[in-house]
């Protein structure tokens, strides 16, 4: 029954800065963004300074096209 678990390490992790280049955003945005809870964001260890922090690149993908605006024609 391997087959019906999810494969969650063929997962595409990404760093902030990576994220913030995909959203044309700084990466303190990026971080300020996780903080607020607005942004999916996976936390692999906490550290002692700060956790370690990857975002996986479907939810950033998902994130975006959720919110994404598409005008509807007027008739």
């Amino acid at each position: 029954m391997e087959a019906d678990k999810p494969q969650i390490l063929d997962l595409e992790l990404l760093e902030a800065r990576i994220v913030a280049k995909m959203l044309s955003l700084r990466v303190s945005t990026v971080y300020a963004a996780v903080k607020a809870g607005k942004l999916p964001h996976v936390v692999l260890w906490a550290g002692r300074k700060r956790p370690l922090i990857r975002f996986r690149r479907a939810d950033i993908e998902a994130f975006v096209r959720d919110r994404a605006f598409v005008p509807t024609k007027r008739s």
